[in-house]
């Protein structure tokens, strides 16, 4: 059949392509009546009825073409004093039909260029004349092509064949009387036999129709009123009398596409009115619907609503008709009736973005028509509905949505992964909005519908690593957005939260916990700095509030103990700042104490204790919440756990560093920072025998001298002993001249250019080295 197809196609264009040659031979030499027989037989192809519908169109725009050509030969012909009436009377004798037609019509589009008789008196004569075509694809084609030729040619407002030629009322008429028998032939093409095939052919040459629609809504003189008094209830008539089923559906989706937004606004009843109560059962109403109201809400996001919204009752048109459909007994799928249920949701949100009530209402419909299903009516795509009427007011609402009360009913309705998506959705708007969360009501909402994320429930699935720490990060977000004039309100809603990821197992809790315990640092913050030390609750202390601290961190330290041993020294930085008076002392040497046991016992990998003893270090070097005794004890055990690094030069080094928590805004103990420079120096000198490249810490040490000179008093011939060491050591430091050699080349020359600028200055301790 295909191939037939194909070979039927290539004979005809090939006699038109053949023909059409000879057409413009003849008008090159101006044998018009030569020219107009080979157009005839050029033009007589179309009369076949052996190509599908698109091949006819295929063969039909290549003689459109040629015949393009014809029509410029005959506007020329008229320049030259010829006479259209007689052209137009001519061309009436060719042998066929179809060419002859198609003759006519091409010589009537110039005829009405001429002015020679209305515009109006040709167009009625042509759109008469070619009812005679009624074969149903012959006949679409041709009031086709006479669309196509004279659809500049009407006497619109404005134009230049107003007037005599008619006005827009004549040019309405000439397009819907086209339209409605394009319609009927249209119609005709679908036949009883091979349904499914008739359909889409007659789909392919929809665009034949719509192309009357188009012209309709492209005529300037169509005002809003003119479309509401004579288009549309012309429109309506064509489409509830053809009583066919594509062809209802598509004429109506071309004047909703075709006419502006604001016509559909004022014409609004009566377009729903048609779809609910006039069209055939099976036409498919909700797309319809879907796309009226996408265009209506596009419409509201570029224009200021009120006005209309004053005038028309826009939500409540939509809502009564949609309810119809809803309450019918019409069978249309709940997949459908979902779709429609969404955009209307997404309309209301765009166009009645403050109307929390509309909201509520659809809510319900939505409730009570999946009341009416069973369990297998929930197929993926009615779930993903589900999951878009979820998540579509979001944006708008925000938490405010999870207050309504049909909101959660419709969440029993999906299992569990699509839950989660509702559940990720509804934090992700909360986070990008930076939401504050600052109601409790609204918060044990929120946390019940984001319990998919929170606990392993009954149908849980597994999802890769990376988005189960993206979801939990996403929650853990929403505690730092906890806020409240009221600190104890503040109180109340963490509380909250830490209550429901208590719940939760612990590959949560290292994600959720965290934030938790951050967020109680900022609460005692503000506790300490508004002079609210007691709530009206007597329970709610700093005290307490520190214990809840500390009883956090416990939980995670036996799975994640160097998560815990950094959300401990963020404690004691905490409790710095609110703690001047010393009044948790033993509290903070607890701490203390807890941080260098985990460190002790629970940190294995060297590289990780290597910075770790730094941090902690540089921790206790800030402190003054507690007293001179047990910072001590502290501090000398950090250094002590610093010298027993695994690789020397790590132990020199982290004993180095030690010496700024004896010496520092807080601490001044001079004899401690001594102290560990002998210790480190005991350290280097015990192992740079064996590596010369250890000369490196050397020069740490002589650097770190430079900084505690300024401070305190340092034996100019210890520093002199480092120089010595240093300048013995570094040739063979630097002979391999690999990476760490270069590395520790540049810190020497810094080193010595730094060491000649303070010699120049005179500074004390600089004059006897040399280097």
């Amino acid at each position: 059949m295909d191939d037939d197809q194909e070979k039927y196609l290539e004979d005809a264009r090939k006699v038109v392509k053949e023909q059409a040659y000879f057409m413009r031979a003849s008008l090159d030499k101006a044998q018009l009546k030569d020219a107009l027989r080979y157009s005839s037989a050029m033009l007589s192809e179309l009369r076949t009825s052996l190509l599908t519908p698109r091949n006819y169109y295929m063969l039909f725009m290549q003689v459109f073409d040629e015949m393009r050509i014809l029509e410029g030969y005959f506007k020329e012909e008229y320049r030259r004093g010829r006479k259209m009436q007689d052209l137009y009377e001519s061309v009436q004798h060719a042998t066929y039909v179809i060419p002859r037609l198609y003759l006519l019509i091409t010589v009537g589009s110039v005829f009405i260029q001429t002015h020679e008789i209305g515009a109006k008196v040709i167009l009625a004569d042509l759109i008469e004349t070619i009812k005679s075509v009624q074969h149903p694809l012959r006949g679409l084609f041709i009031r086709y092509y006479f669309l196509k030729m004279c659809k500049d040619r009407l006497p619109d407002t404005g134009s230049e064949y107003e007037g005599e030629g008619g006005n827009i009322d004549d040019a309405i008429e000439v397009i819907i009387r086209n339209l409605t028998e394009m319609n009927k032939l249209w119609i005709r093409m679908q036949g009883s036999k091979e349904k499914s095939r008739r359909e889409r052919e007659r789909l392919d040459l929809k665009v034949t129709i719509g192309e009357n629609i188009t012209r309709l809504s492209n005529l300037e003189g169509v005002s809003l009123e003119t479309y509401k008094s004579k288009v549309l209830p012309k429109i309506q008539e064509i489409v509830v009398s053809s009583k066919d089923v594509i062809s209802q559906g598509y004429i109506i989706d071309c004047t909703i596409q075709a006419f502006p937004d604001e016509y559909h606004l004022n014409t609004l009843e009566e377009l729903l009115r048609m779809c609910t109560t006039q069209l055939e059962p099976n036409v498919d109403i909700k797309n319809i619907f879907i796309l009226l109201m996408n265009r209506l809400a596009a419409f509201a996001l570029n224009n200021d609503m009120n006005n209309y919204n004053q005038e028309i009752d826009i939500y409540t048109m939509f809502k009564a008709n949609i309810d119809k459909m809803l309450d019918s007994n019409n069978q249309i799928e709940f997949k459908n009736l979902l779709d429609l249920q969404v955009s209307f949701l997404d309309f209301t949100l765009k166009c009645y973005p403050n109307k929390s009530e509309y909201i509520n209402s659809i809510l319900k419909s939505c409730c009570r028509l999946c009341q009416k299903q069973n369990e297998n009516d929930f197929t993926e795509e009615c779930q993903k509905n589900i999951v878009k009427f979820l998540t579509l007011p979001l944006d708008t609402m925000s938490l405010s949505i999870l207050t309504m009360d049909e909101y959660p009913n419709l969440m029993k309705y999906l299992p569990f992964q699509k839950k989660r998506q509702v559940a990720i959705k509804i934090c992700q708007a909360v986070v990008n909005l930076h939401q504050v969360i600052h109601d409790y009501q609204i918060t044990q909402e929120l946390l019940r519908f984001i319990q998919p994320l929170l606990i392993t429930e009954a149908d849980y699935v597994d999802i890769p690593e990376q988005e189960f720490e993206e979801e939990q990060q996403l929650v853990a977000r929403l505690v730092h957005l906890v806020s409240h004039q009221d600190l104890e309100q503040q109180n109340r809603i963490l509380q909250s939260f830490i209550a429901r990821f208590l719940k939760g197992d612990i590959q949560r809790q290292r994600y959720t916990l965290p934030a938790s315990i951050f967020a109680l640092f900022k609460l005692i913050h503000e506790i300490h700095f508004n002079n609210q030390e007691l709530f009206s609750n007597q329970q709610l202390t700093k005290v307490t509030l520190f214990n809840q601290i500390k009883s956090l961190i416990e939980l995670i330290q036996p799975n994640h103990p160097e998560l815990a041993l950094r959300l401990y020294l963020n404690f004691l930085l905490a409790i710095n700042e609110v703690d001047q008076a010393q009044e948790f002392n033993e509290f903070t040497y607890d701490i203390g104490s807890g941080i260098i046991s985990i460190f002790q016992d629970e940190i294995g990998d060297s590289n990780v204790k290597f910075t770790t003893i730094h941090t902690i270090m540089a921790t206790f070097s800030k402190l003054t919440c507690i007293e001179a005794e047990n910072y001590d004890t502290l501090a000398s055990n950090a250094t002590s756990q610093a010298a027993k690094l695994l690789k020397k030069h790590e132990q020199a080094t982290g004993v180095l560093n030690a010496t700024h928590m004896f010496y520092n805004e807080h601490q001044k103990i001079p004899q401690r920072v001594l102290e560990c420079f002998k210790k480190a120096l005991k350290i280097a000198s015990s192992s740079i025998g064996q590596n010369p490249k250890l000369v490196y810490v050397y020069i740490c040490i002589l650097n770190k001298y430079f900084y505690f000179a300024q401070h305190i008093e340092v034996k100019e011939q210890d520093i002199l002993e480092v120089v010595k060491t240093i300048q013995e050591k570094l040739p063979l430091a630097l002979k391999d001249n690999d990476d760490q050699s270069k590395r520790i080349k540049i810190y020497w020359n810094n080193t010595v250019e730094y060491i000649r600028i303070k010699k120049k200055g005179g500074l004390f301790g600089f004059a006897n080295i040399n280097v």
